[in-house]
């Protein structure tokens, strides 16, 4: 018997349930049917037969998640007259189940509390006192503790049902007063448990239970009492991790800063766990240590404000202030190596960050204030920092494992922002002090032996520091970047980092040029390591980006490193690419004659070796060479700008000689010489995907660097596009089509080329759906294509020949694919036909012969086939058809909504009429508008007035 048609019965739901738990190879099948069963209303009655002693775990579980989805989700479905059955007989499973399976124990309470959050206060008034006196009555099966246990487990769930039940704002707010005002009598039942000499599993409950109904406020009388047996609970074993959760709970509880001074005893009792936390420590008890550290750092984030207005009055409130902030640097920073030694000192980055920004909130005098009482904090924080930021030795860090490294990474890079932090409060002080320490080491090195990862330390947190440093700064950088040649660079971790260092001060670097002597030969020696090549390459590309202005007297040095790097392919190709990114850069310094020169002994080499590949037969070693040569021209390409003013070179300014025609550009004159060989290398292997890429790449840069000046080249581009095309449609093609129509559409003499590529490109796509569909990359740069011609250049579309009609029925059915970013672009598409409609006659009779095609796929999006995210510019297709085309777009909408059940059968006549009316009335608002068919669409789908709506409302 197929399990489609098995009646959901308990027979039948328990023989499913032991199936799926005990026979995998039918586990969808089963799963499939498991479900249906706890959505089918049988489940008000077989859930019950599920959940007795007699039956498996598994069934019992089953059969109480069945029974709290009823309640939880269909409670509509139950009669008023059947809720004090209900309520009794849940109370009483319970009652039978006391002694466990626990797992099936706690779901019971979840349902009883989904039942009470229902029931109250209508059907159930004071539910809370009562289940407190019923639970405290003797029962002759269940013990004093059993049922102190009971209630703990009800009393715990219910506070986390509230927060994910979806109820109605105003129910909602109904039943969150009823609980608030059983608080005191919940917390007065919590104290006289925790004082009473229960079993520690009890007591533990307890615990829980206090930091779970902080949901519903904080009473500093009810409080003060309790927190007090938390603190002492944190000193037994067994109720530790129950006392943390609690205290972190209570401590970060919204409404505590109203009471100041509650707050200042709990920061008293949070201090005293200094010893508790040394001898935890001394025994190597690392659990317990992060446990503490949970507590003081919640006390400290959550209270950043409290702790700023102790820190402003004098006396004992300020002395307590910063007794606390030493007691987080120490106690978030235990002794170690993170994270292998100790997991705690990521938790106090957000702290941190919160106290900077509330002493910057300070009034003016206040700040002035403050920072001298802030710097001895901070100088400890930093000191603290510097040693948490070394590499461990060498061998360890290797011996670590993946996960390990990649954590001690982002641990690095929090302690950089920290870092940030700390120099926005203290300032330029901690660029001496870094400096002092670093000139001490130098000292010391001469003497004996020196720890890298200490200075390598030191270079990281300048880094992290150089985007908040002063330009204009001009004491303590130059003292650093004069000791970068002092340094014995032999590890490669430390070069690197140095030259990281380096690469984030390269904007500083313009207004300090002097110092490029000291560091650009360590950049320039970095280049020929590839271990360091990352940092090396990047240091270059921010020196030479940031002071183009000083570079001219080191060009000569760093171009011959340059290129003789780049022949040796020493670099990874990233990095090689990157490199040559710096070249393009540089050269742009130079005049035209001079960079031709450079050109000439950079590139000669890499193009006769890339006409020997081109010439070679295909593999894919082929292959990845040949783009990677197509890839150095088009990031040198990229930086490559010469369009400055003769006066600006020194070179011209020097010169007598009257000007002559501009010389062509570099760019251009490269791409003369290369275009044959592309032209080869585009016949040969057209077909593959990364040489069209990287070929359309270097077109798009050249194209933006030549704008105009790229005309002789135009044609013979337009060729190799249509080529490629024709063979496979490819986003990156469109690109350059785009570019190119857009450049040089308005030509005469391309006209030809330009509507046979606009002819190739449409034709080509059209015939290729729907398998094009396959590729929404190509499908999104089609209809953006074409989108764009329609909004510059229209005439020249229409022009060409295309056929319109057949590329404004894809766009429409386009709408309807599943990738958002499609349907946005085939919706941008549609929108400009409509505009174009509007002054194009040719466009206007293909808008209006399609009109019921576009009106349809709308609505029916709107009506509940697309995603949500859609309605919004499913609503500006429609705003645009009113605004261009509202005749057609009439009789085309009301023709449609007379259709029964269209868009949605959830939609009747009288609500399409109501769409219409309120629509017509906003057609020029289109914000009006959007709301119109949101709230339509919603109708649509059945979610209009639902619980899920106002819920989504209330989270927005």
């Amino acid at each position: 018997m197929s399990m489609d048609t098995m009646e959901f019965t308990a027979a039948n739901v328990e023989q499913a349930v032991l199936q799926f738990y005990h026979q995998g190879y039918v586990q969808h099948e089963v799963h499939k049917w498991l479900s249906d069963a706890q959505y089918s209303p049988t489940a008000w009655t077989f859930s019950w037969d599920l959940i007795l002693p007699t039956k498996s775990v598994e069934v019992q579980f089953f059969g109480a998640s069945c029974l709290h989805i009823r309640i939880a989700r269909f409670w509509h479905e139950l009669p008023p007259s059947q809720y004090q059955t209900l309520k009794e007989q849940l109370i009483e499973r319970i009652a039978q189940l006391a002694k466990g399976p626990r797992i099936v124990l706690t779901r019971l309470c979840i349902v009883l509390s989904s039942l009470v959050l229902h029931l109250t206060p209508e059907h159930w008034p004071d539910a809370i006192p009562s289940l407190i006196t019923m639970f405290q009555q003797d029962n002759p099966n269940l013990d004093s503790t059993q049922r102190c246990h009971l209630l703990l487990e009800i009393l715990t769930v219910l506070p986390e049902e509230f927060v994910s039940s979806a109820m109605t704002h105003q129910k909602k707010a109904a039943v969150r007063y009823e609980l608030e005002k059983s608080l005191p009598s919940v917390m007065w039942l919590l104290r006289n448990i925790l004082n009473a000499s229960f079993p520690p599993r009890v007591i533990e409950q307890s615990l829980k239970c206090v930091g779970s109904w902080c949901e519903f406020g904080f009473q500093s009388d009810v409080m003060e009492p309790i927190m007090e047996l938390v603190f002492q609970s944190l000193h037994k074993n067994e109720l530790f991790d129950a006392a943390v959760d609690t205290l972190v709970k209570v401590l970060t509880h919204p409404d505590i800063h109203r009471f100041p001074n509650t707050l200042q005893k709990l920061f008293v009792q949070v201090l005293g766990l200094q010893e508790m936390y040394d001898k935890s420590l001394h025994e190597r008890d690392m659990e317990t240590v992060n446990g503490l550290c949970r507590v003081v750092v919640a006390a400290g984030e959550h209270h950043t404000k409290a702790l700023v207005a102790m820190l402003k009055k004098e006396g004992e409130s300020r002395e307590f202030a910063i007794a606390f902030l030493h007691t987080i640097i120490k106690m978030a920073f235990p002794p170690g190596q993170y994270p292998v030694d100790e997991n705690c000192s990521d938790m106090s980055f957000t702290f941190w960050y919160m106290l900077q920004d509330d002493v910057f909130e300070c009034e003016e005098d206040d700040y002035r204030l403050l920072t001298p009482v802030f710097q001895p904090l901070y100088y400890n924080l930093i000191q603290v920092l510097l040693q948490k930021v070394q590499y461990p030795e060498e061998a360890e860090f290797e011996s670590w494992s993946k996960d390990e490294q990649e954590s001690f990474r982002c641990f690095r890079q929090d302690i950089g922002d920290t870092m940030m932090y700390c120099f926005n409060v203290v300032r330029e002080p901690v660029l001496g002090f870094f400096c002092s320490t670093l000139q001490s080491l130098i000292e010391a090195s001469k003497t004996q032996a020196i720890r890298w990862q200490t200075i390598e330390g030191i270079f990281f947190m300048f880094g992290s520091m150089a985007e908040c440093v002063d330009l204009e700064e001009s004491i303590y950088l130059p003292t650093l970047m004069n000791m970068v040649p002092s340094i014995h660079f032999t590890n490669i971790t430390l070069l690197s980092t140095a030259l990281y260092m380096i690469g984030s001060f390269g904007e500083w670097m313009n207004n300090h040029p002097e110092i490029l002597s000291c560091v650009l030969p360590l950049v320039l020696q970095g280049l020929g390591n590839s271990k360091v090549g990352t940092a090396a390459t990047m240091a270059l590309k921010d020196i030479t980006r940031e002071s183009l202005d000083h570079i001219r007297p080191f060009i000569p040095q760093i171009l011959s490193t340059s290129q003789l790097i780049l022949q040796k392919e020493i670099l990874l190709e990233r990095d090689a690419l990157r490199l040559m990114a710096c070249v393009g850069q540089v050269l742009s310094t130079l005049p035209i004659p001079h960079i031709m020169n450079y050109l000439d002994a950079i590139l000669v080499p890499r193009l006769q070796h890339m006409q020997h590949l081109v010439k070679q037969e295909p593999s894919d070693a082929v292959q990845k060479q040949l783009v990677f040569q197509v890839q150095l021209l088009s990031w040198l390409f990229s930086t490559l700008h010469t369009d400055k003013e003769a006066s600006e070179s020194p070179e011209a300014e020097q010169s007598a000689q009257p000007p002559g025609p501009p010389a062509p550009k570099p760019v251009f004159v490269v791409m003369q010489q290369i275009v044959p060989t592309i032209q080869e290398l585009v016949t040969k292997w057209k077909t593959e995907p990364t040489v069209v890429e990287a070929v359309s790449e270097l077109f798009k840069k050249s194209l933006s660097v030549l704008m105009t000046d790229f005309k002789p080249l135009a044609n013979n581009v337009a060729t190799m596009m249509i080529e490629m095309y024709e063979t496979t449609p490819h986003a990156s093609v469109l690109d350059v089509a785009r570019q190119i129509v857009l450049l040089f559409g308005s030509d005469t003499s391309f006209t030809h080329y330009i509507n046979t590529l606009l002819n190739v490109i449409c034709n080509k796509t059209l015939q290729a759906f729907p398998r094009v569909l396959d590729e929404p990359d190509v499908v999104e740069a089609f209809m953006i294509f074409i989108a764009n011609l329609l909004k510059k250049t229209r005439s020249l579309l229409v022009s060409s020949g295309v056929n319109l009609e057949a590329v404004l029925k894809t766009g429409v059915v386009t709408m309807s694919v599943p990738e958002l970013c499609v349907v946005k672009a085939s919706c941008f598409l549609v929108i400009e036909f409509l505009n174009a409609g509007y002054e194009e006659e040719s466009i206007k009779s293909v808008v209006n012969n399609n009109m019921h095609l576009i009106v349809d796929r709308v609505m029916r999006a709107i009506g509940g086939e697309a995603v949500r995210q859609t309605t919004e510019i499913m609503s500006d297709v429609l705003f645009a058809c009113f605004k261009f085309h509202f005749p057609v777009l009439n009789t085309t909408l009301r023709a449609c909504l007379q259709t029964e059940g269209y868009p949605s059968p959830r939609a009747q006549q009288e609500d399409k009429e109501n769409f219409l009316k309120t629509f017509m009335s906003d057609k020029n608002n289109k914000r009006k508008m959007r709301d119109q068919v949101k709230e339509f669409s919603l109708l649509c789908r059945g979610l209009l007035g639902t619980e899920y709506v106002e819920v989504a409302k209330q989270l927005l």
